[in-house]
């Protein structure tokens, strides 16, 4: 079993160099009241993310003043959220860490069971380094005079070396570490490994290995000798240890996965030579030979060569494991375009955002172009979602079952079978009829007008969701758009709802949530499909049908697929709107795979890919994910997932 920690962001208080002097600059306790581990500024490379916390003046009264009127100033210094990859403070965080402590407590006991348990530790998101030094030193009239006229190209190179410096400093933290048996091994966890090479905030996982041979060499002493003329105490740290490459990747987001395979190839292997595997394995890559088409002043060909030097201390393979399988987020989740950094576009002129990602609740439509609604938003902070869902399903009449949206449109179509009786007799409880007559033969009174302009209103906006229903592409930003439009709507408009009218409205929600998860599930499924139809018919109520029927002798056709030459071309133009690279053609997703279980098993059947990370907020997801794990047969002795 492996276990894995990530390291990297933190909290930490934002002192003032004056504060700083009054506190002390001490480790020890000697009566300082900011912990010195939360400091910001405290380990070299320390670079502020974000600020969680602005602080605040706070004021209490002085019990012990005979003036009651007096008070005394008590000040909350500002919380930021600090990224670091110093050696420093990985040693830091190893050293205090509790999981760590039990680690090594349960590795001396010799009673122990859990001597199969690995625990590595992985240096999060090292591309936060380098949107850190591009902020820093981006051209602005503070700029200082030695950054002032660097064209973006050459600022990128040096934050990209900037970078590369410091999780070295992290490896060198980690290689120590590992000596001291705080750990078995390392790795990355990163974003930016996924991003295309033009990306500001790209990482290259050739960066990595050039980084983890720089660490094993500084902590060696440049001591690198051939296994047999080693001491027997040096024999085990032989190699680099650098066991995982973690990065994102699922079946929108296939750049991750292209990924995975250029890192086994490089190695040759897909699998630890610990693994007990008989998978053969291949011979490693080539790259790195000399070849006379080659700059010798190139960085990249430099660095293939210096990695092809180096393979007696890199390890003999790497894991790559695959993170966020069922999240797909634009442009990688940077929500910005290649050579463009998130933050950057206020401060130092380079690629703004694209135009769709501008406005709030904005979505491209199957054209490519902007389009606005509560709900049809898919950016940064509303990634698409490729999961079917569990709704209330059944025909009118009896008690609803509980079943996936692709089983309930094969049997009812694209929406819940409850979902328009409700909103009829939701409209009609709100019709104010009784005013409406009552206004014909008296003038109305002030409560009633009130009432009567609130049902108008309640009106509205459920007509307004039901006619954006079909332009729903994000669950979270539905749910998003009620709490913070819909809900506060309401409150504004009543100061009070009788039981009836409140209950009527929560069961509208309730209808209207289980049919925006329909619509949202079909829409991520036609996404992925591409142009790619399975021959099943739809009758005059929205309902699938069985199956064509062939005309010579009416046999069913459920199995045959076909191609829509222009759907694919719609397709093709939001895969490029959103970022996820080329299209590829799309996947024949069977109609009774949920999404979620066709997506797991098409990353846990990739050779490249060892492990797959999925989140999961209940038991039932955790089973789902082992039951795609069990279907795509990665766990026959050979392979490890």
């Amino acid at each position: 079993v492996t276990v894995s920690m990530r390291l990297g962001y933190r909290a930490a208080v934002c002192v003032s160099e004056e504060e700083k002097n009054e506190e002390g600059d001490t480790e020890g306790d000697g009566g300082t009241n900011l912990d010195y581990r939360e400091r910001e500024g405290k380990y070299p490379g320390d670079a502020r993310v974000s600020l969680l916390y602005a602080g605040s003046e706070e004021s209490k009264r002085d019990d012990e003043d005979d003036n009651m009127n007096s008070k005394q100033s008590k000040s909350r210094p500002p919380v930021a959220l600090v990224h670091n990859l110093s050696k420093e403070y990985v040693l830091h965080s190893l050293k205090t860490s509790p999981l760590v402590q039990r680690y090594k407590l349960d590795n001396n006991n010799k009673n122990a069971t859990t001597k199969n348990v690995r625990l590595i530790s992985l240096a999060h998101n090292p591309e936060t380094q380098i949107a850190a030094y591009l902020i820093s030193n981006a051209t602005t009239q503070t700029t200082p005079e030695k950054n002032k006229g660097k064209d973006a190209a050459l600022l990128s190179r040096e934050a990209r070396e900037y970078m590369k410096k410091s999780l070295t400093s992290a490896f060198v933290g980690y290689e120590q570490a590992v000596r001291k048996g705080f750990i078995d091994g390392y790795g990355v966890c990163s974003n930016g490994l996924s991003l295309p090479e033009g990306h500001d905030m790209a990482m290259s996982w050739r960066d990595v290995l050039e980084c983890a041979v720089d660490a094993f060499v500084e902590v060696k002493g440049g001591d690198i000798r051939p296994q047999e003329k080693q001491e027997n105490h040096d024999q085990q740290y032989q190699r680099s240890s650098l066991k995982v490459i973690r990065l994102p990747g699922n079946i929108l987001e296939t750049r991750g996965l292209d990924v995975s395979k250029e890192i086994c190839s490089f190695f040759g292997s897909c699998h630890e030579d610990d693994d007990n595997s008989n998978e053969p394995s291949s011979p490693p890559s080539e790259e790195g030979l000399h070849s006379i088409t080659d700059d010798p002043d190139d960085y990249h060909a430099k660095q293939r060569r210096k990695l092809r030097k180096s393979r007696n201390i890199l390890p003999k393979s790497i894991q790559v494991h695959v993170t966020r399988p069922l999240t797909a987020y634009p442009f990688g989740g940077t929500g910005i375009e290649s050579n463009s950094s998130p933050g950057l576009s206020d401060n130092s002129g380079l690629s703004a955002p694209p135009l769709y990602f501008k406005k709030n609740n904005s979505e491209v439509d199957d054209n490519g172009t902007n389009k606005d609604g509560g709900g049809s938003s898919i950016d940064a902070t509303h990634p698409i979602r490729i999961l079917d869902y569990r709704i209330e399903s059944g025909p009118l009449g009896r008690e609803p079952t509980m079943a996936w949206t692709n089983h309930h449109y094969a049997s009812h179509g694209l929406r819940p079978s409850s979902y328009q009786p409700i909103l009829n007799a939701v409209l009609s409880h709100f019709d104010a009829e009784s005013i409406l007559e009552a206004s014909r033969t008296r003038e109305l009174t002030v409560e009633e007008r009130e009432t009567l302009d609130g049902c108008k209103l309640l009106r509205d906006m459920i007509h307004d969701l039901d006619a954006s229903l079909d332009d729903m592409r994000s669950f979270a930003a539905h749910e998003e758009y009620l709490m913070n439009v819909a809900v506060p709507l309401i409150y504004g408009s009543f100061e009070g709802l009788d039981e009836e009218s409140a209950g009527m409205l929560q069961l509208f929600f309730r209808a209207h949530g289980m049919a925006v998860r329909m619509v949202v599930a079909r829409w991520t499924r036609e996404l992925l499909l591409g142009g790619w139809k399975r021959r099943v018919g739809v009758d005059e109520k929205g309902r699938a049908d069985t199956g064509d029927r062939e005309k010579d002798g009416g046999a069913a056709v459920d199995d045959a697929v076909t191609k829509d030459k222009d759907q694919e071309k719609k397709i093709a133009k939001i895969w490029k709107a959103y970022g996820f690279g080329d299209y590829r053609g799309g996947y024949d997703i069977p109609e009774d795979f949920t999404l979620q279980d066709f997506a797991l098993r098409q990353i846990l059947e990739e050779e490249a890919v060892r492990g797959v990370v999925v989140g999961c907020s209940s038991p039932e997801h955790a089973l789902e994910a082992m039951r795609a794990a069990d279907a795509s047969g990665v766990d026959n002795g050979n392979k490890k997932k």
